[in-house]
């Protein structure tokens, strides 16, 4: 196999050692990956046959939600969710979102709303996008921000902007193990994940993947992003030992034979939290979007099942859609 390793040349590598990302022709090499899923394991789910088939069906739940636009005025460090994988994250009044997932998909509808307008926050500092699946960079939430947006700068991973350079030419990509160049306020650092890109039948693994740390104002919160668990989550505690919040998935985990390679289920992403010895875990990736095999409410229910019996070594966090989390 023709191997090169690839990183952005204008960032700094933060990782001793390490030499890039590893390219074979046009597609990233997933490092983290026990084995790559193949054309067998996608038949395999397609015909799965699903015990909790009626279960799911039945099943009413979505995330809490509030309707809220207060946290757009206020200058407090905050870290507020919007669904899914996205945030709005505020350090030291330098603004952030991530993985941009606003509105309905042709297969999966949203079971609750975002909290306000997206032109109410849309002009945050920062977009961090982990990688390229369309529940991560969804096309009308890119619209939406970057309309009249000259503002909001993409945080982006390697070969992103052939995608993302359709919203806005103001993107940076980083490879893992590297620094972006950020206000002098923040420090924003790219990391590896355990998961995958696509958001076309040909381009699969063409850009990179990944999750990020973010500090500021004296702290420090992890973003998942999409991720298996893997030994990165140690890698990253040795570089980053003092973790105040680590926002993990933990939701879209069944069939396990096939997303066991791509997603957490509940107790991994527990264990997940434990391995970054992080103070915080926020759970996300769940009650947004139908995605999963599971019911929609199994995810939380023994996140916080766990928590109750004190199975979580950190505080366990899960705030409504909209409800800030001051920080």
């Amino acid at each position: 196999m023709d191997i090169k390793y690839i990183s952005n040349p204008e960032l700094p590598i933060i990782k001793d050692g390490w030499k890039g990302n590893a390219v074979s022709k046009k597609s990233f090499v997933n490092e983290k990956s026990p084995r790559k899923i193949n054309f067998k394991d996608f038949l395999r789910w397609q015909l799965y046959k699903n015990p909790q088939k009626l279960e799911r069906k039945n099943d009413p739940y979505h995330a809490d939600f509030i309707q809220n636009d207060s946290f757009m005025k206020s200058d407090e460090d905050v870290i507020l969710w919007l669904g899914h994988s996205s945030f709005y994250i505020r350090l030291g009044g330098v603004t952030f979102l991530t993985d941009p997932a606003y509105f309905d998909f042709p297969t999966r509808a949203r079971r609750v709303p975002i909290p306000c307008s997206v032109d109410g926050f849309k002009y945050a500092d920062y977009l961090l996008v982990s990688h390229l699946h369309h529940d991560h960079a969804d096309m009308r939430s890119l619209r939406k921000i970057f309309k009249g947006n000259k503002k909001t700068e993409i945080l982006g991973p390697l070969e992103s902007h052939s995608f993302l350079g359709h919203f806005s030419n103001k993107i940076q990509e980083a490879g893992w193990f590297q620094k972006y160049n950020t206000n002098s306020e923040v420090d924003v650092y790219f990391l590896p994940s355990c998961h995958w890109s696509s958001m076309h039948l040909f381009d699969r693994n063409h850009s990179l993947w990944g999750s990020f740390i973010v500090r500021g104002n004296g702290k420090t919160i992890y973003f998942g992003g999409d991720t298996a668990r893997g030994d990165h989550f140690e890698e990253i505690a040795e570089l980053f030992p003092q973790i105040d919040y680590a926002l993990l998935p933990i939701g879209a985990y069944k069939p396990r034979h096939i997303n066991k390679y791509a997603h957490m289920s509940p107790e991994e992403a527990v264990d997940a939290a434990a391995a970054l010895n992080a103070k915080h875990l926020v759970p996300m990736h769940y009650g947004t979007y139908p995605m999963g095999r599971e019911p929609l409410s199994e995810p939380i229910r023994i996140v916080r099942e766990m928590d109750e019996d004190g199975e979580i070594s950190c505080i366990l966090d899960c705030p409504a859609i909209g409800k800030e989390l001051f920080i």
